[in-house]
Order: structure tokens, then sequence, then C-alpha cells
């Protein structure tokens, strides 16, 4: 079984629920943020970035 209490994949918090996609954990307060982040915010292709590279194992 993985190990479900790693940090998160987004911001490194650790200790902290969330989703797990891909095997890679991602925290509540960046799935919020994920989702509620409009394409003309700059923090968006950073979001964007970082799910291609935990669904794709694409570095950017």
């Amino acid at each position: 079984m993985k190990n479900l209490n790693k940090s998160c994949f987004i911001c490194g918090a650790t200790d902290c629920d969330g989703i797990i996609l891909n095997g890679e954990k991602i925290c509540k307060a960046c799935e919020e943020k994920i989702v509620n982040t409009n394409i003309i915010n700059p923090d968006y292709d950073i979001y964007k970035d970082r799910i291609k590279i935990i669904l794709f194992n694409q570095h950017v």
C-alpha cells in the first residue's frame, strides 16, 4: 500500500487532508486554489504545470 501521509505535491504541506492524483497528494487548500484560479491569474500556469507533471510525468 502506498504512503498516503506524504506531503502535498503543490505546496509541500504535511499533515493535511486532500486528494490523491496519480499517486501524488494535493492538499485541500491547493485543490481549492486550483479549482478557483482564473486563467488570467499568474498562478494558473504554475498549477497547470504541476498537474502536468503529476499526470504525464512531464517536467516543464
